[in-house]
């Protein structure tokens, strides 16, 4: 869908620029080749005919002006196109700061101000086909929001999903709102070649309304019917993103969840208590894993539920071959983090990262930045080289089939647990923050994630 701006605001079409250009060019030629020197002529041979030089002089002068009036009127329109271009940007760019997440009736009120004083409407109003969503204007007080849609061109341009211009006095349109205003235009507002609203203007009269005021009520619907478009393509995104990261959230290990649960059961003869304390990790971090994932939550709670992962992972491996230290500082325990992100990290670490025989340690640190929060995962495993480093994210890496690791477990691979986690940081935080990998062939591995700025809440899912 394309919005003609100029069109817009100024209710009228222009040739091309190319076009424009050329007829000022020719303009100048004859002002400057032809009319200039003519004049010049006219004068002399005025003066060595006539001795009185007041009649050249009072003809010459008109004919100067004339000039002047000609050069103001092709030559200065760049300023006036200029200032109506400008003019058309800074209204556009205000009906977009309320339009940005859709038309709410919040919205629409800040639109209807807009739109109102750039046309000689009376009275404004948009619905959603069913009720309206908002009113400004003369005896806009008698049409607040909720008021159910009973004026008949209305329903028409939501069935047909085109503009329509009305009169009460002169068809069998009657009812409706601003009873006093006798005529108006009724534009839809498609998205997807669907009419989901209208936006409507109000007159004293028909003889009001002429073709800029119509192509003012076109223009305006195309230009937030094209904002409404965009919001519902980020909103479909959103959704998407959400449901990969349910699907994602939802893959439970069973080869993680039965040996977890033979480790508890090898415990309960000989060590009854770290049993039941290993069932509580193993109990509170399944509650965890399967809850909603929609949600921010603070970095003290995603410390929380990684700790539960690495108890249990002791559990199997010994205290001897897995240690881990934890090294938060107290300013940033309560920032809000995706959900899910330390865990996967831990879980790359114990089993891509361990040798063998050595132990592995894993340092976890977070610390507030100059942008935000910087949280680092680092290991002194086996490492990995320059080039599988710089190639963890591409796309053929993440299709690479599964296997099972010595322990039994699924091993999926290291690029696709870091682009889970990167996933989650660009939905909550955007394409500012996102992970950084630093390793060294048998020295180790260290992730670095930034979360910059403010992270986003999205709205809860909706029916």
């Amino acid at each position: 869908m394309t919005v003609d701006l100029n069109r817009l605001i100024l209710g009228k079409s222009y040739n091309s620029t190319k076009v424009f250009r050329t007829a000022q060019h020719v303009v100048q030629a004859i002002l400057l080749g032809i009319v200039v020197p003519l004049l010049i002529l006219l004068l002399i041979w005025d003066l060595t005919d006539n001795p009185n030089p007041v009649p050249a002089v009072v003809v010459i002068a008109g004919l100067v002006m004339l000039c002047f009036f000609f050069s103001y009127v092709f030559l200065v329109p760049d300023d006036l196109t200029s200032s109506a271009t400008d003019r058309t940007l800074a209204i556009a760019s205000k009906i977009f700061a309320y339009t940005s997440r859709g038309l709410t009736p919040e919205a629409a009120l800040g639109a209807s101000k807009i739109i109102l004083s750039e046309t000689t409407a009376s009275a404004i109003c948009f619905t959603d086909g069913k009720q309206v969503l908002a009113s400004w204007g003369e005896d806009s007080a008698k049409c607040p929001a909720g008021t159910p849609v009973v004026l008949r061109t209305t329903l028409n341009v939501i069935n047909s999903g085109e503009q329509s211009v009305f009169s009460r006095d002169a068809s069998t349109e009657t009812g409706g709102y601003f009873p006093r205003l006798r005529a108006g235009i009724v534009a839809p507002l498609t998205v997807r070649g669907h009419c989901v609203g209208t936006l409507e203007l109000y007159y004293p009269r028909l003889s009001s309304i002429d073709m800029r005021q119509t192509a003012l009520a076109s223009g305006f619907a195309d230009l937030i019917s094209t904002q409404l478009a965009s919001f519902e393509l980020e909103r479909q995104d959103e959704l998407t993103a959400r449901v990969e990261l349910r699907a994602l959230q939802s893959q439970v290990d069973p080869h993680f969840l039965f040996n977890t649960i033979s480790t508890i059961v090898s415990l309960v003869r000989t060590e009854p208590d770290k049993a039941r304390s290993l069932l509580i990790d193993f109990s509170n971090y399944y509650r965890q894993t399967l809850s909603d994932s929609d949600t921010l939550t603070t970095l003290e709670h995603e410390v929380e539920q990684g700790t539960r992962y690495i108890n249990l992972m002791q559990a199997r491996y010994g205290d001897g071959r897995l240690r881990v230290s934890v090294d938060i500082d107290f300013e940033v325990r309560d920032c809000m983090v995706p959900p899910f992100i330390l865990q996967p990290l831990l879980e790359n670490c114990i089993k891509h990262a361990q040798r063998e025989t050595e132990p592995l340690s894993i340092h976890v640190r977070a610390f507030e930045t100059d942008d935000g929060l910087e949280i680092i995962v680092e290991d002194d495993g086996i490492g990995m080289s320059e080039e599988v480093c710089a190639h963890l994210f591409e796309q053929h890496r993440l299709e690479e089939p599964e296997s099972i690791t010595a322990d039994g477990s699924v091993k999926r691979g290291c690029g696709l647990a870091l682009f889970n986690v990167l996933q989650r940081i660009h939905f909550f935080y955007g394409e500012d923050s996102g992970m950084r990998v630093k390793s060294q062939e048998g020295v180790g591995t260290q992730v670095i994630v930034e979360l910059n700025g403010e992270p986003h809440e999205p709205a809860p899912l909706t029916a």
